[in-house]
């Protein structure tokens, strides 16, 4: 006598099957998820290292001298017919240090002990649409001065320009401190123009404030404002915040961070 299922034992059969197809198609797509979240968090990570350990060698040489400008940027886009609303600041101090020009002029590298560092974002009319969250780039722009000048390439916007810091001070290429942190329009398609500008990619929402204390509050508070003069505005600490978003988009708003830099009593 041979066994065989019956048609109720079958259907039971196929159901626990189905199931278990089931129960392993929503574990695989939660151990991808897991998987890209994790990869998305990581590459985050790493651009928020980059950055902030950029900005705390930059601040730990600022020089006093001469303080730098800060400038405000809010821009307004219509994404997807949605306002969005985002900061684009930069800040542009003189740092001491040992800096070097990352191409050469004349064939030597340019090498000095005083720079001009920018931090800021691109102008938006370098592109012909918004961009998303994760294209945005930040850029770093350092600009050594040096006494020599092996090309016609000395420019106060450049990698090198030829005056001391006292020079700088008597004469200032930027009469205007908002033109000193003027957004840099820069070519998309032609990424070599820019290269050594370029921070990260994936940096939106760049906002930049600066400790002050209020005599009517009677506390430190934090401020974000183009009040100043070129090398007028003075504080012991700045707040960076920013939002980093992943090359692929997966972490749909992005992360946000803030760091605080001291620069002492």
């Amino acid at each position: 006598m041979k066994k065989a299922f019956t048609l109720i034992e079958l259907m039971v059969a196929m159901g626990l099957l189905a199931m278990v197809i089931g129960f392993a198609s929503v574990i695989f797509r939660v151990s991808i998820d897991s998987q890209r979240s994790a990869a998305a968090n990581s590459e985050i990570m790493q651009k928020l290292r980059v950055i902030v350990e950029q900005l705390d060698a930059d601040f730990k040489g600022c020089s006093t001298e001469y303080p730098g400008y800060m400038g405000l940027h809010t821009d307004k886009f219509t994404i997807a017919g949605k306002a969005v609303t985002v900061n684009s600041d930069c800040i542009a101090f003189f740092a001491n240090g040992d800096f070097q020009s990352t191409q050469q002029y004349g064939g030597q590298t340019v090498v000095g002990n005083v720079a001009c560092i920018v931090y800021c974002q691109p102008d938006p009319n370098s592109f012909i649409a918004p961009q998303k969250p994760q294209d945005r780039i930040l850029l770093r722009r350092q600009t050594i001065l040096t006494a020599a000048n092996p090309t016609t390439a000395s420019n106060p916007r450049g990698e090198y320009y030829s005056k001391s810091l006292s020079e700088w001070q008597v004469g200032p290429p930027f009469i205007d401190g908002s033109d000193w942190v003027r957004r840099p329009v820069i070519d998309p398609n032609i990424l070599k123009d820019y290269l050594p500008m370029y921070m990260a990619k994936g940096v939106d929402n760049f906002t930049i404030k600066y400790a002050e204390y209020d005599t009517a509050a009677q506390k430190v508070l934090w401020k974000r404002s183009t009040e100043g003069s070129p090398g007028g505005i003075r504080t012991n600490a700045f707040k960076f915040e920013f939002t980093f978003y992943d090359s692929k988009g997966f972490i749909k708003n992005g992360r946000t961070f803030t760091h605080i830099i001291f620069l002492g009593s």
